[in-house]
This record gives structure tokens, C-alpha cells and sequence, in this order.
């Protein structure tokens, strides 16, 4: 993780002054619905227990969101142009209508039937146009407000889930359909934010970036087919694993829900903490883990084993969703990829995964508990197919915005990049002279580690001046790095230190 920021309370007020606003949240009141509706009896109190799919309109939702995500995606990734205002306002409307209608559907009629149906349709739509809309939204803002606010959604779902599962009808059902429309007010303030400070604000559509490089399409499709294999190992799981509501019904309230969500607020912590940031390769080592543990504790029907699987798919859940909406975001700060694309493709494979494998468990969940090895079976079998993620895992190299023949060799003397290494081409170092007497590759590259080596700089700080010696500004570090303005601002300041000068133009002087 990299070294903690000196001075950790002032550190932690700075970050968050400005940059942390209660709208920037609204993003976790769509997650809080999403959990209000399909896994506690807030709209559906009649349930004998908390599957996802025990209410007749979830599957036509299912189904409907997967479409909307994928198709919003492709739709507004085409706009160049901020989308229409009215809709967000649409898509809240949708989602809170179909809740309250499917709350109060009942009996087997053809009426209730297309109402089912109909409920399916709405909410399907409408979270799935707002889901997009927001993924848009988040990467519209400055990188240090995004990584903040995202994780620190998380903390909707706490609120949510101290309350919504204990509410009497129909109350519970006007607390879960005012989720959407809350979500979709502030979605309106946010975009309101970028438009007054269009510095902060990311362009819409990303073709080339100013790197020359092109949308990253074949990684977000290696992205979207983890997601699903993740999310469809999880379901199943879910789906098959006997008491699967016990920890609720035992402990009065929902743990794994709650210690879920708090990683959330953990991933907070480290974002305002510490100098580095987790990204989803990082994120996503722990997760395969949780993952795997959970499916050998299916064929345990104890009570707490039951109680750490449930947990260990709750905490899969937040840091998945979590680092899948990052990892977008990144991207698009980048210009690597459409926001709105990469958002409908993730989550649509994300919501792919939910639905083949909650159908495939519930079909499966009868044979399954008859076999003598069933469970067994199924969790050597679930292992061995999340094992085929890895091939996906979007490792380090295909993060970033550039390739890595962009970014300089591979790294030296045990994994920092050489600092000679760490920037572009001749061509960027001809665009780039800042005192308009241009100075060569080789030079700047043996200057930068004449410099590192003499006056102790770390990898990082090393890093940072191979940018600087190129004239490069510190928001355009920011974003190459992927890393907050105060960060950045704190190595240079201790490179300028280290190097003795007090200035950009003493710190030029040193390479000319």
C-alpha cells in the first residue's frame, strides 16, 4: 500500500473539505435499493426468506436490467453531449414505480400476471439508465472527489440495512421506492457541480487520448467476463446453500450485510490514509479469496458456517461493485474508455453473472441436496470454474491508458520503474520543452538517475521527476499517475526538499 500520509488527521480533514459532498453518494441509495428490494421483506413482506429470486417480477427485472445496461451504454457513449435532464428524472421515476407496483401485486390472474410483468419492466429499465447515468457522472468529476466518493457510497447501504429489513408494509415499500428518486436528486446536483466547474470535468466520449491511445475495448470485455464469472460463482452458491438465511433469522440483524459494507468504508480509510492507490488488481487478490472460501463452506450447514459464507459474499460484493465502478472511472479520467460504455459493459456482466447463476442454483438446488456429494461437488466445481477468471485478471498492463511500450521497459532493480523510463517518447520531450531549448532523451534519462541515486528519492518520487523534468504540470500527474492532488503535491514538495531548489524553474535549470 505505500506509505502513510505525514500528519494523518490534518491529512484527513484536507482530503475530505471539498471534496467529499453528500450528492457525490447517490450512487449508493441505487444500491441501497437494489438490496432493499430482493434481499430483505421491506417490498415483499410475505417472503419466507431472503433469496434474490423469490419474488415473481425479479426475474423479468433481472433480465430487463441486463439489457438496459448494456444498450444505455452504448446509446449515451455515443453522445458527445451532457444527456437530456430529463432522464434521470425518467429512469428514478421508472425503478420507484415498478417497486410500488410490484409490492402490491397479488393472486394469480392474467391482470396480476402482466403487472408482474410490468413491475419487472420498469424497474429493470429504470435502475439500469440511472446505474449508467451515474457511472457517467462520477467520472465527469475530479479523480480525488471520484475515489472518495465511491467507496464512501457504502455507507447508504449500513444505514439502509439497520432499517429497511425491520420496517411493517407498507412502509417498507415507500422507504425502498424512495431509494431511486433520492438517488436520482442528487444525480442532478452532482451534474449540476460539473457544470459549474468544467476544470473538473472529464470530456464525455474518449476516442485517442492525448497519448494516442485508443478505447480499451478488449480490456472492459476481459473486465465484463470476470465480472460474470465472479458474480455467477456467487449466485449459484447463494442459490444452493442450505439455511442460506440463517445469520439474519439468528442474529436478529443482518451481520453480513453490515461487515460487508464497512469494507467499503475500509477502502475509504486507505484512499485518505495512504499515498498509493488500491486499484482492482490490487482489490481483486482478497476478493479471490473470500470468493473461494465461500464456496468450500457450502457443504457446511452450521450455523456459522453458513454466517462467514454469507459474509465472505457480502464483503465479495461491496469490494466487486466498489473497484468495477473505480476501475471505470480511472479509465475515463484516462481516456481510455467511454464512462457510459464501460459502465454498461461491467455491470451488465456483473448483472449477467447474478441472474445465470441464481437460475442455474435454483434448478439445480433440489438434485443438488439429494446427492450423496452434492454440495461437495458443487463447491469443487464452483472453485474450478472461478479459477478461469484469472485468465481475465486485468492485470497491471492493461490498466493503464497507455501500453506498456508507451510507458518505458519493465521495471529494474525489483519493481519500481526506472525513472529514466518512466515517460513517453522523444516526441512527447520535443512537444514538451518548457524553456523552448530542448534537451534529449538520454540526457534527461541519466540526469533523472544521477539525481535519484545522489539525493535518496524513492521510486515513486523518482517517477514524478522524469514527468517534471519533462515540464509536465502536476494535474496532468495527477491523472497519468492516477493519484490525489494533495499526493502529488506532497512528493513534489519533498523532491524540492531533497534536491534543494525552490522553484519549477530551479528544478528545470538542474536539467539543462
Amino acid at each position: 500500500m505505500a506509505k502513510r500520509a505525514s500528519g494523518a488527521p490534518a491529512g484527513v480533514l484536507s482530503k475530505l473539505e471539498g471534496r467529499l459532498k453528500a450528492r457525490y453518494l447517490g450512487i449508493g441509495f441505487l444500491w441501497a435499493w437494489i438490496y432493499g428490494s430482493f434481499e430483505t421483506f421491506a417490498v415483499y413482506p410475505e417472503r419466507t426468506g431472503i433469496g434474490i429470486n423469490a419474488d415473481a417480477s425479479w426475474i423479468v427485472s433481472a433480465s430487463t436490467v441486463v439489457v438496459a445496461l448494456f444498450a444505455a451504454g452504448v446509446l449515451l457513449g455515443r453522445r458527445t453531449a451532457t444527456p437530456p435532464r430529463w432522464l434521470p428524472l425518467f429512469a428514478g421515476a421508472a425503478t420507484a414505480a415498478g417497486t410500488a407496483l410490484s409490492a402490491s401485486v397479488g393472486g394469480g390472474s392474467p391482470l396480476a400476471a402482466a403487472l408482474v410483468f410490468a413491475s419487472g419492466i420498469f424497474t429493470g429499465l429504470g435502475s439500469g439508465v440511472l446505474y449508467v447515468l451515474w457511472g457517467q457522472a462520477l467520472a465527469r468529476l475530479d479523480m480525488e472527489s471520484a475515489e472518495l466518493a465511491i467507496p464512501a457510497a457504502s455507507t447508504i447501504i449500513i444505514a439502509c440495512a439497520l432499517v429497511l429489513p425491520y420496517l411493517p408494509a407498507p412502509l417498507g415499500t415507500v422507504a425502498t421506492a424512495s431509494l431511486p428518486l433520492i438517488s436520482c436528486a442528487m444525480l442532478w446536483l452532482t451534474d449540476r457541480d460539473i457544470e459549474a466547474s468544467p476544470e473538473g470535468a472529464a470530456p464525455l466520449s474518449a476516442g485517442q487520448n492525448a497519448h494516442g491511445a485508443t478505447p480499451a475495448t478488449a480490456t472492459f470485455a476481459r473486465m465484463g467476463a470476470l465480472l460474470f464469472i465472479a458474480y455467477g460463482v456467487v449466485g449459484f452458491s447463494g442459490a444452493v446453500q442450505p439455511g442460506a438465511d440463517a445469520p439474519f433469522f439468528a442474529f436478529g440483524i443482518d451481520w453480513p450485510t453490515l461487515i460487508g459494507s464497512c469494507c467499503g468504508i475500509g477502502l475509504l480509510a486507505c484512499f485518505i490514509l495512504y499515498t498509493a492507490r488500491p486499484r482492482f488488481d490490487t482489490l481483486f487478490r482478497p476478493i479471490a479469496v473470500a470468493v473461494v472460501v465461500a464456496c468450500a463452506l457450502l457443504p457446511w450447514a452450521d450455523l456459522w458456517a453458513v454466517f462467514l459464507s454469507g459474509t465472505l459474499v457480502a464483503v465479495t460484493d461491496t469490494l466487486l461493485t466498489i473497484s468495477a465502478v473505480l476501475f471505470v472511472v480511472q479509465a475515463a479520467r484516462r481516456g481510455t474508455m467511454n464512462a457510459a460504455l464501460g459502465t454498461g459493459i461491467t455491470q451488465g456482466s456483473l448483472q449477467l453473472g447474478v441472474l445465470a447463476g441464481n437460475i442455474a442454483g435454483s434448478m439445480g438446488a433440489d438434485t443438488i441436496a439429494t446427492a450423496p456429494t452434492g454440495l461437495f461437488t458443487v463447491a469443487l466445481g464452483l472453485v474450478a470454474f472461478f479459477s478461469f477468471a484469472w485468465l481475465l485478471y486485468p492485470a497491471d498492463r492493461t490498466m493503464g491508458g497507455k501500453s506498456m511500450a508507451a510507458r518505458g521497459p519493465a521495471p529494474r532493480n525489483g519493481g519500481e520503474r526506472d525513472a529514466g523510463n518512466a515517460v513517453g517518447t522523444a516526441a512527447d520531450t520535443a512537444a514538451d520543452g518548457a524553456t523552448g531549448r530542448p534537451v534529449s532523451e538520454n540526457v534527461l534519462d541519466e540526469r533523472c538517475r544521477e539525481l535519484t541515486e545522489r539525493c535518496g528519492l524513492s521510486g515513486r518520487e523518482a517517477e514524478i521527476l522524469a514527468y517534471l523534468a519533462r515540464g509536465r504540470s502536476q494535474p496532468y500527474i495527477r491523472e497519468e499517475l492516477v493519484l490525489s492532488k494533495n499526493t502529488v503535491a506532497t512528493h513534489v514538495k519533498h523532491i524540492y526538499q531533497k534536491l534543494n531548489v525552490h522553484s519549477r524553474q530551479e528544478l528545470i535549470d538542474l536539467f539543462e
